[in-house]
């Protein structure tokens, strides 16, 4: 009788210990991880803010219905990016007032004319930006000719 299959046996215990605490650690992280993914998309979902690009215009839309528009101001920064600031404030007696601000900045993707942004502001209160795209100059698709020049008189070319 050989002692081989007893040894890896043994030898086997520690590692199968092992394996199954790995696997209960998994299941516990998976079981933490859970909840968390099913609530990112509904933090998504209730942002107070909105980028829309496509192929004629960049749009930022946030929800700023608790500001009035005299409180909202927007900016450029950089030449290449814009501020939106909101400022409230509301005054009640000598024991305190309440406020609200909010500052967002948008960095603006190459290729959008921030020289002709506009924005608007609905009666719900939805801030609308929106920057165009530049238009590119279009590429001729005909043929041309291109002339040779030819520079006479110069000395050590041949």
């Amino acid at each position: 009788m050989s002692l081989s299959p007893f040894f890896f046996r043994e030898m086997m215990k520690p590692l199968r210990l092992i394996e199954n605490q790995m696997r209960l650690a998994d299941q516990v992280f998976e079981s933490l991880a859970a909840p968390t993914f099913r609530i990112v998309p509904q933090l998504r979902e209730t942002s107070n803010e909105y980028v829309v690009q496509d192929k004629e215009k960049l749009q930022i839309k946030l929800d700023v219905q608790e500001f009035k528009p005299e409180e909202i101001s927007i900016k450029t920064i950089n030449g290449n990016a814009i501020e939106i600031q909101a400022k409230h404030e509301e005054k009640h007696n000598d024991k305190g007032f309440i406020s609200r601000e909010f500052v967002r900045r948008f960095v603006l993707p190459e290729g959008h004319d921030i020289k002709k942004m506009v924005s608007s502001l609905s009666q719900s209160g939805l801030l609308t930006i929106t920057a165009p795209k530049i238009n590119p100059e279009p590429i001729e698709t005909g043929e041309k000719t291109i002339p040779i020049t030819h520079e006479e008189g110069k000395s050590g070319d041949k």
